[in-house]
């Protein structure tokens, strides 16, 4: 195992010097001038003193592969930015990692201004740099990147991730999947987020494949990306794909190149599953993983596949479902999900505490999240600690609701959450996005689910929306449905 990220990096642009490495929307940079440019980077950086932490603002680019590798390069820990937070939350992260700048683009300048650091315009810098001679590499940081998570809950908290942390993670996949230097992947997730960085940014360079960065997400051009570039590999979200079966229908597209067609982040419906599958012969592998886990935990694969579960855990990696006690639950039995292995995180940016009780004292990962683990160890996950709903002392999960009122034909997808409720404490509601035209009411769909699940678990009103609140991803933001439900007026139909 390498030492660290950019060793490895080094050593893939060594083994494919004049082999395409990553396609910007400009110009496709081989790996040793990937490698190049990323040591030039590296210098102009140590150049300019930069302190450890090197914040950056930046879309998916090839500005951003080389201002990652170049900080990798320098011995320094990149720190990308949710350009989707608010300036307050930006702050935040700068004042806790004490970053002395922030690199971008102009198209963010005006957010980058209201923050406590030194604006740097990629434009700029990244050209300058590219001027001078490479330098040697630093000896590496032993923290390969600091990741803030998204805070919807509250302010955000920096995931330590180390240089084995990501590594790890990356080996695990490259087992996990069969990955190599044939394969091309189509980068489409902004790479601020550890589903695509570790996936779409650190996975190929590694692995010495070629990477190709889409700056924004857009449905039609990611199909066409998929043909003009043979692209082997997606990793997307649910709702990417289901955007990108509307551009299916539109185009006679051709995805016979693609072998790792990959989904996470949040639940992939049984609909969209079985579309890609009958109409184009793409068979949607399903995987699941958290920022604390560098990410990947588990996935399915084309050798192993279960479909509507997230597959089996990475080799490197033990996955187990405790019960409250902290027992085993069984199999088939839900359970929250414990991760233990190498690519488990070294722990929350200045948070002690919260560190300590995300773990457990012999070093599982707490994951918050539910699940079960079936008799041929495919994990299935059901629903999220914090989101189960306690109704009359009966526990339910909100992902089981949704995955029901999903197979509505009237329904295109749905949330649930948590809400008050006299007699009960507490019931689930149900927010739904409806097919165009389609004229199924509240009560069409209450009858819906009391054919398939227990009567508690109905939900006690439908608001019906045209769109529902996401994140940078694409995942349904359910703390503003939530904030959503005081006060305002309900359309129930």
């Amino acid at each position: 195992m390498y030492s660290s990220v950019q060793e490895a990096f080094l050593r893939a642009a060594a083994d494919f010097p004049d082999k395409p490495a990553v396609v910007g929307t400009e110009r496709t940079l081989t790996y040793r001038e990937y490698a190049a440019a990323a040591l030039s980077v590296a210098a102009a950086l140590e150049e300019r003193g930069e302190d450890e932490c090197v914040a950056f603002l930046l879309p998916t680019s090839q500005a951003f592969a080389l201002m990652y590798f170049g900080t990798l390069l320098s011995g320094r820990i990149p720190v990308p930015l949710n350009f989707f937070l608010a300036p307050e939350e930006l702050s935040h992260i700068i004042g806790d990692c004490k970053a002395k700048s922030v690199f971008t683009v102009k198209f963010f300048k005006k957010t980058a201004r209201t923050l406590p650091a030194e604006t740097v315009l990629a434009e700029e810098f990244i050209p300058a740099a590219l001027s001078q001679s490479p330098a040697a590499a630093k000896t590496a940081n032993r923290t390969a990147t600091i990741l803030y998570t998204s805070g919807t809950t509250g302010a955000p908290k920096g995931v330590v991730l180390s240089q084995e942390n990501v590594l790890s993670n990356v080996e695990g996949c490259i087992e996990h999947f069969g990955f190599d230097s044939h394969h091309r992947v189509l980068s489409i997730l902004p790479l601020f987020h550890t589903f695509a960085l570790t996936t779409t940014l650190a996975l190929p360079a590694v692995a010495g494949a070629t990477a190709v960065l889409a700056e924004r997400f857009d449905s039609g051009r990611a199909v066409r990306a998929i043909q003009e570039h043979s692209i082997t590999t997606v990793v997307a979200v649910p709702s990417m794909y289901r955007a990108m079966l509307r551009s299916l229908e539109k185009a006679d597209a051709d995805l016979s190149s693609l072998e790792l067609p990959i989904s996470g982040g949040e639940p992939l419906g049984e609909e969209c599953f079985d579309v890609y599958r009958d109409r184009h012969s793409v068979t949607l592998l399903e995987g699941y993983g958290l920022t604390e886990t560098s990410p990947v935990i588990s996935a399915n694969t084309p050798q192993a596949m279960k479909p509507h579960t997230v597959g089996r855990p990475l080799a490197n990696l033990e996955v187990r479902v405790a019960d409250a006690a902290g027992q085993d639950a069984g199999i088939n039995v839900d359970g929250e999900i414990w991760v233990r292995g190498p690519s488990v995180m070294v722990g929350y940016l200045n948070l002690p505490e919260e560190s300590r009780k995300a773990m457990t004292g012999n070093g599982f990962f707490r994951t918050g999240d539910m699940g079960r683990i079936d008799y041929e160890g495919y994990l299935r996950i059901t629903g999220r600690i914090k989101e189960m709903i306690i109704s009359a002392g009966e526990n339910v999960f909100p992902g089981e609701v949704e995955r029901v009122l999903a197979k509505h034909p009237g329904v295109v997808e749905a949330a649930v959450i948590g809400v008050p409720e006299k007699l009960r404490g507490e019931a689930p509601k149900a927010f739904v996005i409806l097919l165009e035209g389609a004229e199924t009411t509240q009560e069409d769909l209450k009858a819906f689910c009391r054919e398939h699940i227990a009567h508690y678990k109905v939900p006690v009103a439908v608001e019906f929306r045209e769109e529902f609140p996401r994140g940078p991803t694409g995942k349904v933001l359910k703390q503003r449905l939530v904030q959503d439900v005081g006060g305002r007026h309900k359309d129930t139909r």
